[in-house]
């Protein structure tokens, strides 16, 4: 640099271009305490924009205060766990350009704590968090208050497996239909949707939403009114109606814009029809398809969509007991595909992973956990699949002689997952450990129900 000249020196908008390749704990801990004018630079809303900070799990509620001193131009908060009020109340003083908020599943929320909230953003646009489970005055009360945001267009109802309230009563959804004016994105978590508000809410944003997801009793009423939703992307569906028939789904073909589907626990009956969704073209742009536990999905459903879903990236039939090898014969048709679950599919074998090898280039995550008639030959078909790094074993019957084709072939592996495989040889384990000493093996689960599922795993 020219003598007499500081990188301080630098213009303002060649300070926000360096900072912005800084990651969020450079920007709070490390570029604000080099001096006044960077410390300024640092807070911009600009660098803000975009991300979101998610404290580690390690840290305690007084670390992420301190933390939080340093965000004041946040715009989004994550939480990782379960902290006290106390952080929140912080939250609502310190940062006041919070406009996304993303409480954990196991974070009690009250309507104080929600009056607090919304006091502090008014403009809040995006909400996610656990409603009171056992008190109907209190989750009214939320809802009230949910319902006069006038700028929210994401709002996500979370569930926690400790709740034994698990049914939506009667009539709390009734202030959502006319409250949330700006709202696009509705999911609600793993909670038995028993409120007949649901057919009414849909009917009065089918304009507007973008997304929506529930668990239910599809019916064909359902159907009808998220039919009309047409400009939906993204569906979520988890059904509990045992005796769907494939008319009751019949009008979701209208749904021509859908790029995420997920449609779970489908009858036999459903399954029988389900090629003629497909061979429409109405759902050709589909990115990520989810029909798991399908017990009837069969053979002929999965070559269709293969067949009539280019876009594919995300596939999972996973619970498909009725599939066999040759429902993957077209599985190359799908040639963006990153992701396939396939797991507790019982019937097949090796020989299924040969279509996978032979036809999935880009596949990065493979799922084949219980499927235990497959052997140690399926890993030479697998290896094909050279752009993987999430494979997961879990609960077959191999010992791992071929693993040293993992080592020769997969080098972007970052995590393999060999958990309850009880004919496993630990020497296997140890070589390719050896080999691949960046490689994450989980070999075991900690049986705790507090933990998050990627907690919960014993790697080697």
């Amino acid at each position: 640099m020219a003598s007499g000249k500081h990188f301080d020196d630098l213009p303002n908008e060649i300070l926000l271009k360096i900072f912005s390749y800084l990651s969020i704990e450079d920007l709070a801990f490390s570029v604000q305490e080099v001096n006044s004018h960077w410390k300024a630079v640092a807070q911009d809303n600009k660098l803000w924009r975009g991300r979101v900070f998610c404290p580690r799990k390690n840290l305690t509620d007084k670390q992420i205060v301190l933390q939080l001193k340093k965000m004041p131009t946040l715009r989004s908060y994550c939480a990782s766990r379960k902290t006290s009020s106390f952080v929140i109340q912080a939250l609502c003083k310190l940062c006041k350009n919070i406009r996304s908020i993303d409480l954990h599943r196991y974070q009690s929320v009250d309507p104080l704590l929600l009056e607090s909230i919304f006091n502090a953003f008014p403009n809040i646009e995006s909400l996610k968090l656990q409603l009171p489970s056992r008190s109907v005055p209190e989750l009214n009360r939320c809802m009230e208050l949910i319902s006069q945001c006038q700028k929210l267009t994401v709002l996500t109802f979370k569930w926690n497996d400790k709740n034994t309230f698990l049914s939506m009563h009667e009539g709390v959804l009734a202030q959502l239909v006319h409250g949330c004016p700006a709202l696009q994105h509705l999911n609600i978590e793993n909670v038995e949707l028993l409120d007949e508000n649901i057919l009414e809410l849909l009917e009065v944003k089918k304009n507007q939403l973008l997304s929506f997801s529930c668990v239910i009793a599809v019916t064909r009423e359902f159907s009808e009114r998220l039919g009309e939703c047409t400009k939906l992307q993204y569906l979520d569906i988890i059904n509990i109606n045992a005796h769907l028939l494939y008319s009751d789904i019949e009008p979701l073909m209208k749904l021509k814009n859908l790029k995420h589907f997920a449609l779970r626990f489908c009858s036999e009956l459903v399954m029988d029809n389900l090629p003629l969704f497909f061979v429409t073209g109405s759902f050709s742009k589909i990115v990520h398809l989810d029909l798991s536990e399908c017990y009837f999905m069969n053979d002929v459903v999965v070559n269709t969509i293969c067949r009539n879903c280019p876009l594919i990236r995300y596939f999972c039939i996973s619970g498909s007991q009725s599939l066999h090898n040759e429902g993957l014969k077209y599985i190359g048709c799908c040639e963006q595909l990153e992701y396939l679950d396939v797991s507790m599919s019982m019937d097949l074998t090796d020989g299924s992973m040969e279509y996978v090898g032979e036809g999935c280039s880009n596949l990065k995550h493979l799922i084949i956990t219980g499927c235990y008639k497959m052997t140690d030959k399926v890993i030479e078909h697998i290896v094909k699949c050279r752009q993987l790094k999430v494979l997961k074993f879990n609960y077959n019957d191999l010992t791992g002689s071929n693993f040293h084709l993992i080592s020769s072939h997969l080098h972007n592996l970052v995590e393999l997952h060999v958990e309850s495989c009880k004919y496993l040889n630990k020497t296997f384990i140890e070589n390719l450990h050896e080999k691949m000493p960046h490689l994450k093996i989980g070999v075991a689960r900690r049986c705790n129900t507090y933990l998050d599922s990627e907690d919960s795993v014993i790697f080697y």
